[in-house]
């Protein structure tokens, strides 16, 4: 615990005075210092460390207000209304008597990662294209590494291990932003074939680690981006690329798929995803419109269903946003997110940060990236890198 609260304070000098640095330092821990240490810092028996550097990021924010006015408006509204939205996760169960403030905080531990794109922002000047390309390139190649290790030795950090023959890494959205930040780089034949051959050791890498759905649409995403396929020409305008995900995503839930899903539908874990899914729409649809914020495990509302520590679904991204924000928070929060990437034109590697944010949507059916940090971080980051490159590095 020592060493956790003296890893806190270095943290807190670097995330005030040095942010900098904080950014690799922050990527350090959340990677469980590169799988040789547990990242969990116990304070009176209640993990703190991500919270802490949430509220770190946070902190730096407010204190550092005054440099919003040099943003945009359309990044002011992104950065006050994502803010907002935590606020009213976090007063939405107090002011309904469900969660005192302290289990509404612990509740809001995921989604307050958030922060990390205000700290960004708010820090901008700290850090050119070139710095944050470093930080990712670092924790990409790393964890490719890690990859062909275990697939060829089956040797990994001991922090990395889930069970004996599986993998397992929290944050492989990082990995998938590094593959389509070198596929939208890339220009000579050569570094194509070099990213694709990275490609491969995602996928297959992804295969031990189970993430089917972030494995599948990055592998597709970034194949598409190096090789020019002539679906490209379409996703670079990204409102029919916006459009087609939707379509696509729509579909996927109406049309009659059955005979091609039945063997998907038999399996155990979908089976049981279908029936806690039933639970919680059930409950959601009581308070459709404003959800239930971050409402803690022991809150009345639940009755009998068991948590783990709040009202939150990993497995069910959009449900998950429904049970937090409602419908009216989840269209709020998902449309100020987007709206940065509408912005300037769109050339290979803007459209490359456009394919990596916009496969969320299909992954966030089976996978909470929009809510949990293990989504949430490299969305920070890819929206950061896409107005950095834009505003300041393009021109």
């Amino acid at each position: 615990m020592i060493i956790g609260l003296f890893f806190l304070s270095f943290q807190t000098f670097l995330a005030l005075l040095k942010p900098k640095y904080f950014i690799f330092s922050y990527l350090l821990y959340i990677s469980s210092f590169l799988g040789f240490l547990p990242n969990d810092i116990l304070l009176a028996g209640n993990e703190i460390g991500l919270y802490f550097h949430s509220l770190l990021m946070l902190t730096s924010f407010i204190i550092y207000n005054y440099r919003i006015k040099e943003l945009p408006k359309y990044i002011k509204v992104m950065l006050w209304g994502t803010f907002f939205l935590y606020l009213y996760g976090v007063l939405n169960p107090v002011l309904n008597g469900s969660s005192s403030i302290m289990q509404s905080i612990i509740s809001s531990k995921e989604f307050s990662t958030i922060f990390f794109l205000h700290f960004l922002f708010i820090n901008r000047n700290s850090y050119s294209l070139e710095l944050i390309m470093k930080n990712l390139s670092f924790i990409g190649y790393y964890f490719l590494i890690i990859l062909i290790l275990f697939v060829i030795f089956t040797y990994i950090p001991p922090h990395y291990i889930k069970r004996p023959g599986q993998i397992q890494y929290n944050y492989p959205a990082l990995l998938s932003l590094f593959l389509f930040v070198k596929a939208g780089q890339t220009n000579l034949y050569i570094s194509r074939i070099y990213v694709f051959i990275l490609v491969i050791v995602w996928t297959v890498g992804m295969y031990y680690e189970e993430h089917t759905a972030i494995m599948l649409t990055t592998s597709l995403g970034a194949t598409i981006i190096l090789f020019r396929i002539k679906i490209l020409r379409f996703a670079k305008n990204f409102k029919r690329l916006l459009i087609g995900v939707l379509l696509s995503i729509i579909l996927l839930a109406f049309l009659p798929t059955e005979r091609y899903l039945n063997k998907i539908y038999e399996t155990p874990s979908f089976r049981a995803r279908a029936i806690y899914n039933v639970e919680r729409i059930e409950l959601i649809s009581k308070k459709p419109l404003q959800g239930y914020g971050f409402l803690h495990k022991s809150a009345k509302e639940l009755g009998d269903h068991v948590y783990t520590e709040s009202f939150s679904f990993i497995d069910s991204g959009y449900i998950d946003l429904l049970g937090k924000f409602g419908i009216i928070g989840m269209v709020i929060y998902l449309t100020i997110l987007t709206i940065p990437l509408f912005k300037g034109n769109n050339d290979l590697f803007s459209t490359s940060i456009n394919v990596f944010f916009l496969q969320y949507f299909m992954v966030c059916i089976t996978w909470s990236v929009f809510s949990f940090g293990m989504g949430i971080i490299a969305l920070c980051l890819a929206i950061f890198i896409q107005f950095i490159y834009k505003n300041d590095y393009k021109h």
